[in-house]
């Protein structure tokens, strides 16, 4: 057989192989597993009595993750250590990605794709009976680590934006469904003349409250209960931080109507959103990107810029500007359409 097929098979089952690597590291996250090894060597039967885990279930699947260079198992197969990219799979890392690995999703309805290929619903409701949202509701645990991994996720790809931007003196900025507070506290340290206020479920704002005194802007913030289809309270500047590619066109189109409810003409609504290419390809992150929100949400899906443009007019918004963020964000700026 020629060389070139057989590279072609050899990738194809390497695809095959780091998806059994990826639920490994989801279900070593889920036991908290790189939290009790840490930074020094562990023995493995020990390891699985703390965790109350098979001894020799979790040596093979720790080999296993030796084998992607995210531990180190001795010869004798009895210790295991974190390497540095191993690392970031605990929680006191300075990039913990802990929370993104654990949490409920694309690894536990990955599978029911085929029920979404055939339909378009979304596979949580195929593999679950119901849509995200309301598993999350029913599953308090799973909330709170789905809330972190939106933390980690805002760490890395929507704070680096934050100093590109100018944020007015002495104004007011409102995070809708900010979650704990992770992106306004950032804006509040960039401007720090700036008074913030935070929107979400009043089960979020409790835990919103300890981080946002922690990162010293407690003073200049207030939180307050609501939800992404009611008007938020009056502000200078409004932030959507990775909401809008969560929901269908109507919805959006919902969200957009009930912040211009309550803005002044004056207002600019900044959305931080990936925004896919209108004459090509997506990247690869983009597509991955797209098709975790067909897996996970009803009608979700990442947009192009026209596609922004008309949801934003639609909901009593001009866009304005683009800013281009790391790889995976942009800020999409957009001022009041003039009232009739």
């Amino acid at each position: 057989m020629a060389a070139e097929p057989l590279r072609d098979v050899a990738a194809l089952l390497d695809i095959y192989r780091h998806g059994l690597v990826f639920h490994s590291l989801c279900a070593v996250s889920r036991l908290s597993i790189p939290d009790r090894i840490g930074e020094g060597r562990r023995d493995i039967a020990g390891l699985a009595r703390e965790t109350g885990t098979d001894e020799d279930a979790l040596r093979r699947v720790l080999i296993l993750l030796a084998g992607s260079g995210l531990c180190d198992v001795d010869a004798g197969r009895s210790t295991v250590a974190l390497t540095d990219r191993g690392k970031v799979l605990c929680r006191r890392h300075p990039l913990p990605l802990w929370a993104t690995f654990a949490t409920f999703g694309i690894p536990d309805v990955g599978h029911a794709l085929t029920g979404t290929l055939k339909d378009g619903a979304p596979a949580t409701r195929h593999a679950l009976g119901v849509d995200f949202w309301e598993h999350l509701a029913k599953h308090p645990d799973e909330q709170l680590v789905f809330g972190e991994a939106m933390a980690e996720q805002a760490r890395l790809l929507t704070l680096p934006c934050v100093p590109l931007l100018d944020w007015p003196a002495e104004s007011t900025v409102a995070d809708v469904a900010g979650g704990i507070g992770v992106l306004l506290a950032e804006i509040l340290q960039e401007a720090p003349n700036a008074r913030g206020i935070l929107v979400d479920q009043p089960e979020v704002l409790g835990r919103a409250r300890s981080y946002l005194e922690e990162q010293g802007v407690g003073d200049r913030c207030t939180v307050q209960p609501g939800d992404l289809f009611a008007a938020p309270p009056r502000a200078d500047v409004y932030v959507l931080s990775r909401v809008l590619h969560d929901w269908d066109d109507e919805r959006v189109a919902e969200i957009l109507r009930a912040v211009r409810g309550s803005a002044q003409d004056t207002a600019v609504l900044r959305v931080f959103e990936d925004v896919l290419p209108d004459d090509g390809v997506p990247s690869p992150l983009q597509g991955w990107a797209d098709v975790a929100m067909l897996a996970l949400y009803h009608r979700a899906r990442e947009r192009t810029l026209p596609e922004y443009r008309r949801l934003l007019e639609r909901g009593g918004w001009r866009l304005e500007r683009v800013v281009q963020g790391p790889p995976g964000m942009c800020v999409i700026e957009s001022r009041p359409l003039a009232t009739a």
